[in-house]
């Protein structure tokens, strides 16, 4: 299959069950591996994964850009980026990036597995988890929604990602990286923008514009809401941790 003849009703794993099943034992899984504290050597696979998630993210959002771009050129405006046509459908080169997205989340739950095989959970694990779990059900929903501002969310989010799982890697390897405090900004400002792009879209829906996926989009309102909330909590936290240590 080329992405020209993708079809999302056709695809694998476009069943709801799919995300809904993988999210539960995910959660399972690693709440018990999380009361087990096994220690395993687990820095060379930690290493690939982040780098390969690292190309992945880059791949897909450039592969995304380029077919937004040829969309946007197709259409003369971005206004189908802030409201989707409800008689979109999920099949072609732009949706077929979208579903390989998708996809990738399933793979980024070895994030939570392979650092809990060493002992510890990662860092803020309660939010971890939320966010892993739940974003395999999101990322199911803009495919099957046709959710409008989708393409938004997933260009900045594989943006973030590219940076993310590099510094992953470098912390992985023991090298410093002098920008780590603006990859948790960066987190931020996608948050934000994504709120946003919620007040352009809502102002186009009040002018009587019909947009496709409204009810997905108010999910993931809520989701991102918590989200720019924790965040911006774990930003805070880090900053305070670094002023006692002045003191």
């Amino acid at each position: 299959m080329t992405p020209s003849e993708f079809v999302w009703a056709d695809a694998p794993l476009s069943s709801v069950q799919a995300p809904a099943t993988a999210a539960v034992c995910y959660t399972l899984f690693v709440l018990l591996l999380a009361r087990l504290k096994p220690s395993v050597e687990t820095k060379p696979l930690q290493a690939v994964h982040n780098l390969i998630l690292c190309g992945m993210s880059a791949a897909m959002a450039l592969g995304t850009l380029r077919e937004v771009v040829a969309r946007s050129s197709s259409e003369s405006s971005v206004r189908w980026l802030f409201c989707e046509n409800p008689a979109t459908q999920p099949t072609g080169a732009l949706w077929f990036w979208s579903y390989l997205y998708y996809l990738s989340k399933y793979y980024e739950l070895l994030d939570t597995v392979l650092q809990l095989l060493k002992g510890r959970p990662p860092p803020h694990f309660g939010l971890h988890v939320y966010h892993h779990a739940f974003v395999l059900l999101m990322a199911w929903g803009w495919l099957e929604y046709v959710q409008t501002l989708q393409y938004i969310g997933l260009l900045f989010n594989t943006s973030v990602h590219v940076l993310m799982y590099y510094y992953y890697y470098c912390r992985v390897v023991g090298k410093d990286v002098w920008w780590k405090r603006y990859v948790t900004q960066f987190q931020i400002v996608q948050f934000a923008t994504s709120l946003g792009c919620y007040v352009v879209t809502l102002y186009l829906i009040y002018s009587g514009a019909e947009c496709a996926g409204t009810r997905a989009l108010a999910l993931n309102f809520v989701f991102n809401l918590t989200l720019l909330h924790s965040f911006v909590g774990v930003l805070n936290t880090g900053s305070k941790a670094k002023a006692a240590k002045k003191v």
